[in-house]
């Protein structure tokens, strides 16, 4: 069996004497000894109730009760303070105030005679030519020794979760706000110097997590804490709410219809291209007919017209130019379009004039008459065709 001596080698929260003493309960005690080392070098801190029951292992209930016997024992007071849900602050106890620093007590010395304690004076010449020369010159004042410089202390090796600056860049990056680095990094040294910091990969989802939320998109991220509040509050262990409030839910559906709106006009955008890349050798041979003349013009200009033309399928081809045209090309395809929908007209209107000027009996006009398949049935008009 190994054994080992505590002292040095282990860290973390402590339980003061006094605290040990005091009649409450055992899970206030532990709670005062995580709040101070929280509070380190300071007289405050904010850690979320549910941070402090994750260390602890209770519920947030239990949190509250072992904190309001702190505040009846006059140990901790508690304030709301802006942007922070409480901030817990450790009241000076008294048993520090009482008790007094203890001093060794100092053994007196036993009274001794002078002749006991005096040394005989020499009776040799020499030492006494050397004994009047020195109450002559008296000794110069003591020097006093110079008090050694401290040295740096030691940079603090990591013992967290992050393994360098590194990690906070990365997690910089992914963080959308972008505001006070030098106090975020502040704060992830302090967490990885207590060894509070989790890995890299753990504190990116969840700032994927709250990234999802509406407080952190409610007006364009105004309410997006700084990287440092939100490190040094532990805010990755706080839990996050799904529940979608009706603005939200409103905006995610104008958000899904502008994206299949642009969906489907990145459908008809890609179907036209296909289309002009499948018409474009019958325009390009079109084209060549101009082009040998010498004929100068702006290709997509005249390219859109003609695709105009080839949507009401009236856009002419290589072989609809005669040989012996003069007309350059945009006064061809005018033509051309115009002698197309001239052609189309004569031949509607000779449609109709056979169908106005072909005779029709009246039962056929009554049969085919929409008023009078809505005025009578069918049974009945069968019966009046009869008739």
């Amino acid at each position: 069996m190994q054994t080992y001596a505590p002292r040095g080698k282990i860290f973390g929260p402590i339980l003061p004497q006094f605290v040990l003493e005091k009649s409450i309960t055992l899970g206030a005690k532990v709670m005062y000894a995580l709040l101070c080392n929280y509070a380190s070098e300071t007289d405050h801190c904010w850690p979320s109730q549910a941070t402090l029951a994750a260390k602890l292992s209770c519920s947030v209930s239990s949190v509250k009760n072992y904190l309001a016997e702190l505040v009846r024992e006059k140990l901790i007071e508690i304030r709301h303070e802006q942007y922070r849900s409480c901030v817990y602050y450790m009241l000076r106890p008294g048993e520090l105030d009482s008790r007094k620093p203890h001093k060794t007590p100092i053994q007196s010395i036993p009274d001794c005679p002078e002749s006991e304690i005096a040394s005989p004076e020499p009776k040799s010449g020499y030492l006494n030519n050397l004994s009047k020369q020195e109450k002559k010159n008296p000794p110069l004042p003591p020097v006093l020794p110079e008090t050694p410089k401290p040295l740096p202390a030691p940079a603090p090796r990591p013992v967290g979760g992050g393994v360098s600056l590194l990690d906070f860049e990365k997690a910089w990056e992914s963080y959308p706000k972008k505001e006070a680095k030098s106090l975020a990094r502040t704060a992830w040294l302090h967490l990885q110097r207590i060894g509070q910091l989790p890995l890299l990969d753990e504190i990116q989802a969840s700032i994927r997590r709250f990234a999802g939320t509406e407080s952190w998109q409610r007006e364009q991220g105004r309410f997006i804490p700084q990287m440092g509040n939100w490190l040094r509050g532990q805010r990755w262990l706080d839990p996050v709410s799904t529940v979608v409030s009706p603005e939200r839910e409103s905006r995610l559906k104008v958000e899904h219809m502008n994206r299949e709106f642009q969906e489907r006009e990145e459908a008809n955008k890609a179907k036209i291209r296909a289309e002009m890349d499948a018409v474009r050798p019958l325009f390009t041979a079109f084209a060549e007919k101009f082009r040998t003349r010498g004929e100068e013009f702006h290709e997509p200009m005249v390219f859109g017209l003609w695709m105009y033309q080839h949507r009401k399928n009236q856009a002419p081809t290589a072989s609809d130019v005669p040989d012996g045209n003069a007309l350059p090309i945009l006064d061809f395809l005018k033509a051309f379009q115009r002698q197309r929908e001239r052609a189309a007209y004569l031949n509607n209107r000779d449609k109709e004039t056979d169908r106005i000027s072909k005779p029709v009996s009246c039962l056929e006009a009554m049969r085919n008459s929409a008023v009078f398949s809505q005025l009578f049935s069918a049974r009945e008009a069968q019966l009046c065709a009869a008739v």
